[in-house]
């Protein structure tokens, strides 16, 4: 099984980032990954590819654009991502020159598109730019696509129905 994630780049109050990855392990040890799929933004995916790092899961990053590393603030978050997708086994980039709205709406629709199961770390609200995670939460239901809500306000965990 393929598991996919789409998340928030900022998860709530720092204590709550140790929290979701433990739910992100708990749900990645309860199916059988033969492969991850994640664009590597930080927050919810770069956790989520922390956590099938830990689990010796592969993963794939999949890449919106050239030149995707800009959207990196700061030396940390570079060499976070660089480290990471260092880690990958497989990258899917896509034809994208420059990182814009619609080649992370793209970027998503793939991770979701290659997914049996997307996890969404979400807080339930509409995207606040296209490719959002509330936009690709929507792609995937329409897609009846399995999701996983681990909602990021409270910290439950439950299915969206196609």
């Amino acid at each position: 099984m393929n598991l996919g994630i789409t998340g928030h780049q900022e998860l709530g109050p720092e204590n709550w980032e140790s929290k979701i990855a433990e739910k992100l392990t708990d749900i990645i040890k309860k199916h059988p990954v033969r492969m991850g799929y994640t664009c590597l933004a930080k927050g919810a995916d770069q956790l989520f590819a922390q956590s099938l790092i830990e689990l010796n899961v592969p993963f794939t990053a999949v890449i919106p654009s050239s030149n995707y590393e800009a959207t990196f603030e700061g030396e940390n978050a570079i060499s976070t991502y660089n480290e990471l997708l260092g880690k990958a086994d497989k990258q899917i980039k896509l034809p994208f020159s420059q990182p814009e709205e619609k080649a992370f709406f793209e970027a998503g629709k793939c991770v979701a598109d290659n997914a049996d199961i997307l996890i969404a770390i979400w807080n339930g609200q509409a995207a606040k730019g296209l490719g959002g995670t509330g936009d690709i939460v929507k792609y995937s239901i329409e897609k009846k696509k399995k999701v996983i809500h681990l909602n990021s306000s409270d910290l439950s965990v439950s299915y969206l129905k196609a």
